[in-house]
């Protein structure tokens, strides 16, 4: 009995250890891409006596999508970030130095940025990611959409759901469909870059920029408005809705900002798109005030829009390049 049970505590050994090594040499496979940074942390004071804190850190993030043509890519977004904050004074600068690859050793380098911000995400589902800059007290966080395989910008937008991981502005998707997704996005005075506003109409005050882009910008319309004395436009509220106007558009589907068109399930044709409206709710201390304005034809149409009293709107750009 004793022999028996020496033997099943030995060939227990045995299969731990060889368990044991073939983890060990799963663990030791090829390396086919490797990288690494530096972190660091330091308070400081300055000589008025402030605190200071800085902060650098290097980050890596993926995308990987599927092609009929080439199969499985994988996208790698490798990042340097350095940040500096006062501990008794509100706000946050920074700078983020990055670089993207592809390839099934990802040794292909696409193209590489750096720019004054404060965060960057990469999109979990669309093969694009989001720079942003952080601001001061009532200040907007300022983003921009690039295409992660060209690094071309799409177009520049605020968040005002107040997301803690901004990785896209509004969009819109056909399913099955080889049309690209459309984004929308909206820039207010409050932001803190990009308010490349025009002069306003007479009487009226700068206060949105609403962009929608494919591949590239393809409209950027400015909204002006009345402002009573002593007041600034502000932005109480912007979200898609399903346009009632458009055949079918009880399909269509939202998650958070995403629209999913499943009124024109399968359209190859850019024209077919349609069937949501962009609600913007503004006060300037007249009262609020209602702004809807539908995608008709792939494009924010103006002509169907609602603008109501004391508020103008305005195409600036009407291109397919940025």
């Amino acid at each position: 009995m004793k022999t028996k049970a020496l033997q099943k505590i030995s060939k227990g050994i045995t299969l731990f250890i060889v368990l044991s090594c073939v983890a060990a040499l799963a663990a030791a496979g090829q390396i086919l891409f490797e990288s690494s940074g530096i972190s660091s942390f330091k308070l400081k004071q300055t000589e008025e006596g402030m605190g200071v804190i800085q902060r650098a850190s290097q980050d890596y993030q993926t995308y990987r999508r599927f092609t009929e043509e080439g199969g499985d890519e994988l996208f790698l977004v490798s990042s340097a970030k350095t940040t500096e904050q006062y501990l008794d004074a509100e706000g946050i600068s920074g700078s983020i130095s990055w670089s993207v690859r592809k390839g099934d050793r990802l040794q292909q380098v696409l193209w590489g940025k750096t720019e004054t911000v404060t965060e960057l995400n990469v999109h979990d589902s669309y093969p694009v990611l989001v720079s942003g800059q952080a601001g001061c007290c009532a200040e907007m966080t300022g983003y921009r959409l690039f295409n992660l395989e060209t690094g071309r910008l799409l177009l520049s937008f605020n968040d005002f759901n107040g997301r803690f991981k901004v990785t896209q502005p509004f969009s819109l998707e056909v399913p099955n469909s080889p049309l690209a997704v459309r984004y929308i996005g909206v820039i207010s005075q409050d932001s803190t870059r990009d308010r490349d506003f025009v002069d306003p109409v007479a009487g009226k005050q700068a206060t949105l920029l609403i962009k929608y882009a494919n591949e590239m910008l393809r409209q950027k319309i400015q909204v002006d408005m009345e402002v009573q004395e002593g007041y600034a436009p502000s932005v109480l509220g912007a979200h898609l809705e399903k346009d009632p106007a458009a055949p079918n558009s009880d399909k269509i589907e939202f998650r958070e900002d995403q629209a999913t068109l499943w009124n024109i399930d399968g359209a190859s044709n850019p024209t077919q798109i349609s069937g949501v409206l962009l609600k913007i709710v503004v006060d300037a201390g007249l009262g609020q005030k209602v702004i809807k304005i539908p995608v008709k034809n792939d494009r924010l149409d103006l002509n169907s829009a609602q603008i109501p009293e004391g508020v103008s709107v305005h195409p600036i750009v009407q291109l397919r390049t940025m």
